[in-house]
């Protein structure tokens, strides 16, 4: 019984905590330039083998991979185009098939004076986990990922990202689960 109002208690308590408005990011925190962001990107020739740039992929542990032709951005191969358009799909031995078949052609890109909000903004329109950093010529200088995106924001905010409390979303979630 005492558990059960404590429960009570404390869910009351998160569901005024709903109603409270949420925190925004200022508009000096959110014009941070890509730059400081991004991360070295990895790219393959365009012509190489599926496996070798998902080998490469694996190896660096990154989720994607630019496609260049000489050192000129043409496309991105990545980790949902792996999911997407070769598993469970019979589209043959992949080191004998090129990359260009299942990247995406001309991607959404920034440059590197752009800002974190401008590639938040892409990111979420586009539906992108990826942002290649390209110079005025389309040359590859940089890649920011959703990850990057994430820890900094851990980084420059750590009070308000990992204090968050629990939020229940559904009306099941107070019922008491397990065993």
């Amino acid at each position: 019984m005492i558990y059960e109002q404590v429960v009570e208690e404390e869910m009351a308590i998160m569901e005024a905590e709903l109603d409270e408005p949420s925190k925004a990011l200022s508009r000096h925190e959110t014009q941070v330039p890509l730059s400081s962001l991004m991360h070295p990107p990895l790219m393959v020739e365009m012509g190489k083998s599926t496996q070798e740039a998902t080998d490469l992929m694996i190896a660096n542990d990154v989720g994607a991979v630019l496609v260049v032709s000489d050192r000129v951005l043409k496309g991105i191969f990545g980790e949902r185009d792996v999911l997407l358009k070769i598993l469970n799909k019979p589209v043959g031995d992949l080191t004998q098939i090129p990359v260009d078949r299942f990247m995406k052609e001309n991607p959404q890109t920034s440059h590197v004076d752009d800002t974190l909000d401008s590639a938040i903004l892409h990111m979420a329109r586009g539906g992108y986990r990826h942002i290649p950093i390209v110079d005025d010529q389309n040359r590859p200088v940089g890649l920011v990922s959703i990850r990057h995106i994430i820890s900094h924001l851990v980084e420059h905010f750590p009070q308000e990202v990992l204090t968050l409390p629990p939020k229940p979303i559904r009306e099941a979630m107070k019922a008491r689960e397990g065993a």
